[in-house]
């Protein structure tokens, strides 16, 4: 935390309590600070502004010291406050193999002590209690890992992150003591899975993760192959590695065919990228305890020949994992560029939420061009890009040590001396030093991973506790029916499936307001079914004859046209609306006169009203099949849904494919017999018959009239007319003032009620003098009773003979061998039927599944509860 003194900003160097760190005893060489404010966090970055004058010079840079007491030691302000990090030391038994020199011993072991002896009140002891806390803490994160329960909960992990050719692998090794696999440009092309832990002896492991196909789609369930057997030897894993990222790439291939190459005589296309993981385990008495994932470098371009998606594949698997909360992300900056033109800085310092998570490294330090080392010094003190948990600097083998076989452990000497004796490092004060090499990142790394497990081990032990309370509830959901007589329940389902089909084809209630109005087993089936014979009986009226009451020659203006139709509309709702060609009185008159013969006068041929009645009645075959077509679709629709409803739960044997094909039999044996149906009704309508006599004379004589009607206004007589149809008895003035006139009509009128004879004044329109016309009116009314009666006929006899061969025939409810009848005919042995009651394989899969989740969730249960108890 900042504080003012003499006008002047400086940054106090005050030691905040880790999360862990309240288990433990405080330390007896620094006394807690109690001004810090509350909820400051232990890893706040302190920007406090300092003069020239303290800043380390970097100028020359490059500069060193033969003698690092001798270099100047310049004030400097130290700008990060740090939680307490007690000096690396472990008093507990060590068994294992001592190091093979005093270099590798004080430059690579994490656990050599750093700080001042074990004082007289007995701190050495109390060192040990903190690396053994931490180690338990970073014991039991490994040991879930191990379960693979970081697949269904968030655990705590640090990701490496970086743009390609940054030095990732490079850090890695120096923090692992591991040779990675090394090529011109991108090096890792799957994420990998790196344990790293104190063990006796050096021992390394390699497995491969499968959890997601060739294409990127999830696996149902994640294979873990263990690659070959335990190394034993440092420089066998380089090779084995490279191995080990060519069995990710070919996923189709068996993996042992990459312990010995054989892999490479085989002929395929390896992928680019993978999000499977090579997962790699050290142990070791120099091995730091880490747990940490490298990701493949962020790419911003592909060579020739490569593919453009794998820019965005990479960035895509990288922010899988650095988007979880507990994803503790180090990104690895190169300072032999700028920092704005690396993807990985540009995707992680654009993103507040991630800083907050975040460990900056730069590497490469001694690439940095000359004067440019200001830049880097900034972002080191907090100035520039800060994070929470702050920026460091390593420095890696160069290609020199490379080829000369320098080991990691003189590479870290190396480091070290690197940053005591070279300016501008060497000019830091003790926080900047404290933030550069390999081995202080290490322990840093280690410090914040098992600080975050510190802090969220109650919570995973929370949710392994709930999540394996959902498996178990869900696999007893799940538990596999016990089925004593296989044929009986069989029959069973067979028997309550057609059942429900026969309710269905007797009408069930439909649902108020269905969710999907196409679903006849909401809408109901009769419903959908009786709206169908509807539409088909309007099409069938508008065939009716389109008979006009006047010549081709009257002069008839488009609005008298109108209201004459609009008056033939009072008895016939389809004049003027089918499909039917209009035909005038004089063609009428033309076409009997055609068809006359030797009859006596005034009588004219049946051919001609058959004629007339067949150019409406040839349109309804097509339209019957229409109909029928409809109705069918809306039937299997429905037939479909209530077979996928009831067998469900039995695909996998089989019962549900031949209950399916069977049904699709009948259905096709009905409709067959329906369609002959049809085309027997339809030839029946082609010979013009009824005994309904009483309806056609009657609706005949209706039309006749309004055909007289019209005719006669158009020919002049539109005053009587409109008289007659006007004619109120009660106002004899209501027409016009010929009082004597309409006197004369009421007398008619009254005279013929007293010989019983109801009439109107409209009717004695019928009496005006006939005129040439008259026969053809007559032909027209005729026609068009009878189409009336016919179509009337068929548009009940076609949804009758549909409901009774097709829709009832289907279920057997029409007295015929129905669908009940045809399942018998299925082979019912009790094998047969064993095998149709096998479980749908998504339930197998799933069971499966979360058998393997239980498995892993139980472990991590118990693993969670040998911790708790100590």
């Amino acid at each position: 935390m900042a504080k003012k003194k003499g006008g002047k900003s400086v940054a106090l160097n005050v030691p905040i309590p880790s999360p862990i760190e309240p288990m433990l005893p405080a330390p007896a060489t620094q006394a807690p600070f109690e001004g810090t404010p509350e909820g400051e966090s232990p890893y706040d970055i302190v920007t406090a502004p300092i003069s020239p004058s303290q800043e380390p010079q970097a100028e020359p840079y490059g500069r060193t010291y033969s003698n690092p007491s001798t270099r100047p030691v310049t004030p400097t302000v130290p700008v990060y406050e740090q939680p307490y990090e007690p000096p690396p030391h472990d008093d507990s038994p060590r068994t294992g193999p001592p190091p093979t020199s005093a270099r590798s011993r004080t430059a690579f072991s994490p656990r050599t002590p750093r700080g001042p002896g074990p004082s007289a009140s007995g701190e050495e002891p109390r060192m040990g209690d903190y690396f053994t806390k931490r180690r338990e803490l970073l014991d039991v994160l490994k040991s879930l890992h191990s379960t693979g329960i970081q697949n269904e909960l968030d655990l705590p992990q640090i990701v490496v992150i970086g743009s390609q050719s940054v030095g990732k692998s490079s850090l890695i090794e120096s923090m692992s003591g591991l040779t990675l696999p090394r090529d011109t440009g991108t090096c890792t092309r799957c994420p990998m899975e790196c344990r790293l832990q104190y063990g006796q002896v050096w021992s390394c492991k390699i497995s491969l993760r499968f959890h997601v196909d060739r294409s990127g789609r999830q696996l149902a369930t994640i294979r873990d192959v263990p690659f070959g057997a335990t190394l034993y030897n440092a420089e066998d894993v380089e090779k084995m590695l490279r191995r080990a990222q060519r069995a990710i790439l070919r996923p189709e291939l068996d993996p042992t065919l990459f312990l010995d190459d054989s892999d490479l005589h085989v002929f395929g296309v390896p992928l680019t990228f993978s999000g499977n993981c090579v997962c790699i385990q050290v142990t070791g008495p120099n091995v730091p305890d880490l747990y940490f994932y490298d990701l493949p470098g962020i790419i911003a371009n592909v060579g020739d020949g490569g593919n453009e998606a794998d820019i965005r594949l990479v960035e895509d698997l990288a922010k899988s994992y650095i988007k979880k909360p507990n994803c503790i992300v180090l990104l690895v900056i190169s300072c032999e560029t700028d920092f704005e033109n690396q993807g990985a800085g540009r995707l992680v310092l654009k993103d507040h939420a991630l800083r907050q998570r975040t460990i900056g490294v730069l590497t490469k330090v001694d690439r940095i061009e000359f004067g440019g080392a200001s830049k880097w010094l900034r972002m080191l003190r907090g100035e520039d890009q800060p994070l929470m948990h702050g920026w460091y600097c390593v420095k890696q083998r160069d290609l020199v040590q490379l080829q000369e076989g320098v080991t990691w452990e003189e590479a870290r000497s190396f480091e070290t001396e690197y940053f005591q004796t070279t300016s501008p490092w060497a000019d830091l004060g003790p926080s900047g030093r404290s933030r550069l090499g390999s081995q202080k990142l290490a322990d840093r790394l280690g410090n914040i991973l098992s600080n975050l497990v510190s802090q969220e081990l109650p919570g995973i032990r929370k949710t392994v506790t709930t999540e394996l309370d959902k498996v178990n509830q869900r696999l007893k959901e799940l538990a596999p029916p016990k089925i004593s007589d296989p044929r009986r329940v069989v029959i069973t389902l067979l028997r309550d499936f057609t059942k429900n089909l026969s309710k269905h084809i007797e009408g069930i209630p439909p649902m108020v307001n269905p969710a999907d109005p196409t679903d006849t087993t909401s809408t109901g089936l009769l419903h959908s079914l009786n709206e169908e014979y509807e539409r088909f009986r309007v099409k069938l009226h508008k065939t009716a004859p389109q008979f006009r009451p006047w010549t081709t020659t009257a002069n008839v203006d488009s609005q008298t046209q109108k209201n004459m139709l609009d008056s033939a509309k009072q008895d016939d709702d389809a004049v003027g609306l089918g499909k039917t060609n209009s035909l005038h009185a004089d063609e009428i008159m033309d076409l009997a006169k055609r068809h006359f013969d030797c009859l006596l006068p005034g009588n004219y041929p049946f051919s001609v009203k058959e004629r007339l009645i067949l150019e409406s009645v040839r349109q309804w075959l097509a339209l019957a099949h229409e109909c029928f077509t409809e109705v069918k679709d809306i039937v299997v629709k429905h037939i479909i849904r209530i077979v996928e409803e009831h067998f469900k739960g039995y695909n996998n044997g089989g019962l549900k494919e031949a209950v399916s094909k069977i049904t699709s039999e009948q259905i096709v044996k009905c409709a067959q017999a329906t369609n002959k149906k049809i085309e027997g009704l339809f030839q029946s309508e082609c010979s013009p018959y009824t005994q309904n006599d009483e309806y056609f004379l009657g609706y005949k004589t209706k039309m006749l009239t309004r055909y007289k009607l019209i005719h006669q206004e158009l020919e002049g007589k539109t005053n009587l007319v409109t008289g007659l149809k006007a004619y109120d008895p009660n106002n004899s003035y209501s027409v016009n003032n010929n009082h004597s006139q309409w006197t004369y009509l009421n007398q008619a009128i009254n005279n013929l009620q007293n010989f019983g004879m109801t009439v109107k004044a409209e009717d004695f329109i019928a009496l005006l003098p006939q005129h040439d016309m008259t026969p053809a009116l007559d032909i027209m009314a005729e026609v068009r009773a009878y189409f009336q009666v016919a179509y009337k006929r068929f548009g009940d006899n076609v949804p009758k003979q549909i409901d009774a061969d097709f829709v009832r025939g289907i279920d057997g409810s029409d007295g015929s061998d129905g669908l009940d009848v045809a399942l018998m005919s299925m082979d019912l042995s009790t094998e047969k039927c064993m095998e149709y009651l096998q479980e749908p394989a998504s339930v197998i899969r799933e069971r499966t599944s979360l058998a393997g989740k239980k498995q892993r969730l139980e472990a991590a249960q118990l693993k969670l509860e040998r911790y708790y108890r100590g």
